[in-house]
């Protein structure tokens, strides 16, 4: 059902009935599951794709939290490493940290984290394809550059983080470009704020055993902390 959705921008009750050979009640129970998991919006009669806030929404909240966390982020970076920046404004705040540095080597698909670098004297990649309202970039060159790729550390935001979802997204094409990259790191390390705890997106890139480190705001709740190596807490 997921992949209808992702194929189209509204499904109705009627065609996923017809689709899958089931009752409309049985549709629309599944939807409610899946609305209540964070992987859809019911609306009337059906359901629509679960997409992510504006850009300029996200970056004025949790500003001094994303602040802390990107200081945290950028003290575990490692002289002269090559680094992958992934989109996201939590991934911004960690770019603008990184500003300031000479030695290293950045690669991202994101402009705004590619703006933030705009006066480094590190080298900086900005990986083509195809532009979103993000600003970032997708069906992108990572592919095609992956045998020149190597990353010391991946740098991952995510949209939500939970045990039986793991790292998870709302927009597939980006999802794309992380798991290229992924394959590329030798760490990776996800710098999330506490609100995406326990929330589940549409679109998972792994569980969260593809994390090596997690650098958040505040401890994680029992559960999902133990699913981590290792959580360091950015004060």
């Amino acid at each position: 059902m997921l992949k209808e959705l992702q194929q189209a921008r509204q499904v109705d009750v009627n065609t996923l009935a017809e689709r899958f050979a089931v009752s409309g009640m049985t549709i629309r129970r599944d939807l409610a599951e899946l609305d209540h998991a964070g992987l859809l919006d019911r609306v009337h009669g059906g359901a629509v794709p679960r997409r992510a806030p504006a850009y300029g929404s996200r970056s004025s909240t949790m500003r001094l939290e994303k602040s802390r966390i990107a200081q945290a982020v950028a003290k575990l970076v490692e002289p002269g490493a090559s680094v992958g920046i992934d989109t996201g404004t939590t991934c911004t705040a960690v770019a603008a940290e990184l500003a300031g540095r000479n030695d290293l080597t950045v690669i991202t698909n994101s402009f705004h984290a590619a703006f933030e670098l705009r006066d480094t004297r590190s080298r900086v990649l900005v990986l083509g394809g195809l532009m979103t309202p993000e600003l970032s970039l997708t069906t992108s060159t990572a592919a095609q550059e992956k045998p020149q790729i190597h990353l010391d550390l991946l740098i991952l935001g995510c949209g939500g983080l939970s045990v039986d979802r793991g790292v998870t997204y709302f927009d597939p094409a980006e999802v794309e470009v992380r798991r290229t990259l992924l394959d590329l790191a030798d760490r990776v390390l996800v710098a999330a704020d506490h609100t995406k705890f326990d929330r589940k997106k549409a679109m998972a890139l792994g569980g969260l055993s593809i994390v090596d480190l997690l650098v958040t705001d505040q401890t994680p709740p029992s559960e999902l902390r133990r699913a981590f190596t290792e959580v360091v807490v950015a004060s």
